[in-house]
């Protein structure tokens, strides 16, 4: 006999895949998301097919802006609580659906985390090659423009990444689910930072993950002191010290 949980969600019915791992929700077409980025733009958060609990039910526009706005409402939760304060009792409270409605789609919480680092992983992955296809005679205006529009991509899924951090201290699967991913990121941002010098790093990963760091603390300080910092300025400190990591011969700062 199944048991209730004990904060009062349904039992977990998740399908599991030939591993023993629960299904994983894979992405699919974009579609709007019901919340607003800090300066009242549109987010763009991309809507994904979870593990549904009746296999086999198509999705609607209905049924996937239902996913969208909960994948945002999740997204502006973490970012100002954390994984561990973004309960299944806020994200549908700040989504406007009922818990029925969320359970209908997400098995738990950490399903929406994962549906999010998909999500977050696949911009990432784009703007890093963007990086890597950086032309020869690039200036430090080039890698200004790169660190404008991480940020932008941050302004998005930021909140992601430290709630990830989080998460894996106190989830194995989480932690086993992202590492691996997160560090083949790593590398390729190293290789691409370093190839600005027209060098390959002698350790492309460990280059990765201290740019990562820096990107995502920036950014964070940004939105924490907003309206003290000039974002232009931090871009243009951070493309400067990126330059730094590739040999000078090549990097020819102008501005």
């Amino acid at each position: 006999m199944n048991e209730r949980r004990t904060d009062g969600s349904p039992p977990d019915k998740r399908r599991r895949s030939s591993t023993g791992a629960p299904a994983r929700a894979t992405p699919t077409a974009p579609a709007p998301a019901s919340g607003r980025r800090r300066n009242g733009t549109r987010s763009s958060i991309t809507a994904v097919t979870p593990t549904l609990r009746r296999p086999g039910v198509e999705l609607g526009p209905r049924a996937n802006r239902t996913i969208a706005g909960i994948l945002d409402a999740t997204r502006q939760l973490l970012l100002v609580r954390g994984y561990a304060g973004a309960t299944v009792d806020e994200i549908t409270r700040v989504a406007g659906v009922s818990r029925a409605s969320f359970y209908t789609y997400f098995p738990s919480k950490r399903d929406v985390l994962l549906a999010l680092g998909a999500d977050s992983a696949s911009e990432a992955t784009d703007l890093i090659a963007a990086l890597a296809d950086t032309p020869p005679g690039w200036v430090l205006a080039d890698l200004e423009s790169w660190v404008a529009r991480y940020f932008a991509l941050l302004d998005d899924q930021g909140s992601f990444a430290f709630a990830w951090t989080q998460a894996a201290h106190e989830d194995e699967e989480i932690r086993a689910a992202g590492m691996k991913r997160h560090l083949l990121m790593c590398r390729r941002l190293g290789q691409a930072v370093s190839a600005l010098g027209g060098q390959s790093a002698d350790n492309p990963t460990e280059l990765g993950l201290l740019v990562f760091s820096m990107l995502e603390r920036s950014w964070a300080y940004c939105q924490l002191y907003e309206g003290t910092l000039d974002p232009v300025v931090v871009h243009r400190t951070v493309a400067r010290i990126m330059a730094a990591a590739a040999p000078r011969s090549r990097a020819r700062a102008g501005g």
